[in-house]
């Protein structure tokens, strides 16, 4: 069996340890090093790079805490195999919800556990300022940053929340009143409704096609119904997974600006598509934009790290009294879990393994149901849209959850009395791994077939 030589940048200013990860990362991804695969030994490795061993064992460690690699005592490092998982699983195989495909508990349980100093634990347990702590806010912005769209995000526009929800109730408290009517995509995120109904807002559907909204029935929209609002989720759409190209986005923003709409960007899929380069709808029109973002859909749902960037003035200030009457103040120790992430660099190496596995989870989903799947324009995606009248979707729901998987009933997504897309949503990343996600696929390619075995039959 040949042996894992990396070949390392020839630069001094990164440390060798580092240059080992950088390399081991890239072997992994490129394929060069198979899940599974044995690494060598660390005295043998140093002697054969002519470096350190400590430098090797130190990389073996953080490339373990990254989640590159397992170590077992007495057999030696192995590449970590995402392609198989616990397969003894009960109950259904659930597509229903929508996460990332890495869940970092090694990286979690390695950051609780180096916050030992009681200082920092002191100001993490009492109650944080209104916006967050400067700190946390400032790694907010230079996380957004990278994750493409903006050029240099003013941290002191960013409010800290507990998660993307939070930020959307922020966000529409500020700027709606009962009754008052919000726009919105005609087949919406579940939560954006779960939010109308509780805040007391109307949903008014705009029709959609294959860039997203319609500038046009935007445009109709805001004349019948007045509203001052507009949500849209423009990148990686939940549930259709379609993403506006920037001319359209420039469409939208100057329907916005003659109708004097505000816009709530949700922007939460936004790292799988940076290969895109496109920019934020917050950047083209930071005046009359709420951005909400956060680490759920690329980490950790459990974290609840949510980001606001509100325009400076009346509606920033609005927005920190609905977070005073909401939440009093962001959730300090999950900010503090995200900034170690953001400023330690180990935000932007789970979130490189999050879009790489969501890739090839996209791959696998749309080789399995060529034809019947729409194809993202990014590419990659955590949920992709299976387009179909309501009543087979229903169906198809229906009987899926008889042959063992649970996917979202088409009316979580349908804004009543608006011409929706309708058809059915998969979220890839849920399931335990790509063997399961295999196992999902071909229960869902029988269901889509007609096959009916006798457990369905009974139910129909």
């Amino acid at each position: 069996m040949p042996t894992w030589r990396p070949k390392l940048a020839t630069s001094r200013a990164t440390p060798l340890y580092q240059q080992l990860i950088d390399a081991m990362r890239g072997d992994i991804e490129s394929g060069k090093l198979a899940p599974g695969t044995r690494l060598p030994p660390q005295r043998n490795l140093a002697h054969a790079l002519s470096i350190s061993v400590g430098a090797v064992t130190r990389a073996y460690d953080e490339a373990a805490d990254h989640g590159l690699v397992v170590a077992h005592v007495g057999r030696g490092t192995f590449v970590i195999d995402r392609t198989d998982g616990d397969e003894a699983q009960e109950g259904p195989i659930d597509l229903s919800i929508n996460i990332a495909p890495i869940a970092p508990a090694h990286v979690m349980a390695q950051t609780i556990a180096a916050m030992r100093r009681p200082t920092s634990w002191a100001e993490r347990l009492n109650y944080q300022p209104a916006c967050g702590l400067d700190v946390d806010r400032q790694a907010g912005a230079a996380w957004l940053n990278r994750t493409g769209g903006f050029d240099a995000l003013d941290w002191r526009t960013l409010i800290c929340c507990s998660g993307a929800q939070n930020a959307m109730a922020i966000a529409l408290s500020a700027l709606c009143v009962r009754g008052d009517v919000v726009l919105c995509e005609a087949a919406t995120f579940s939560g954006a409704k779960a939010l109308a109904a509780h805040l007391g807002f109307g949903l008014h559907g705009v029709a959609i096609d294959a860039q997203g909204a319609l500038p046009e029935s935007l445009d109709r929209a805001a004349a019948a119904t007045g509203a001052r609002v507009f949500y849209t989720v423009p990148t990686l759409q939940n549930p259709t997974a379609r993403t506006m190209d920037r001319e359209r986005r420039n469409e939208i923003v100057k329907i916005a600006r003659a109708r004097d709409l505000w816009i709530i960007e949700d922007d939460v899929y936004a790292p799988y598509a940076r290969h895109l380069g496109l920019p934020h709808i917050a950047a083209m029109a930071p005046e009359r934009t709420l951005y909400v973002s956060s680490l759920s859909k690329i980490l950790s749902p459990g974290l609840r790290a949510g980001l606001l960037v509100a325009p400076a003035g009346e509606v920033f200030d609005r927005c920190v009294r609905a977070m005073r009457a909401l939440m009093h103040s962001p959730a300090g120790v999950s900010a503090a879990i995200a900034t170690d992430w953001i400023t330690s660099g180990r935000a932007d190496e789970l979130a490189r393994a999050a879009v790489a596995e969501a890739s090839a989870r996209t791959a696998i989903t749309l080789a399995a149901l060529k034809g019947v799947v729409d194809v993202p324009q990014a590419g990659t995606s955590l949920h992709l849209w299976l387009p179909m009248p309501e009543i087979d979707a229903e169906h198809v729901v229906a009987r899926a959850w008889a042959a063992g998987l649970r996917l979202s009933p088409p009316g979580a997504f349908a804004v009543p009395d608006s011409p929706a897309a309708s058809g059915v949503r998969l979220c890839i990343g849920s399931a335990a791994s790509r063997k399961t996600l295999g196992r999902a696929l071909s229960i869902l390619t029988g269901v889509l077939k007609g096959e009916v075995n006798d457990q369905m039959r009974a139910l129909l």
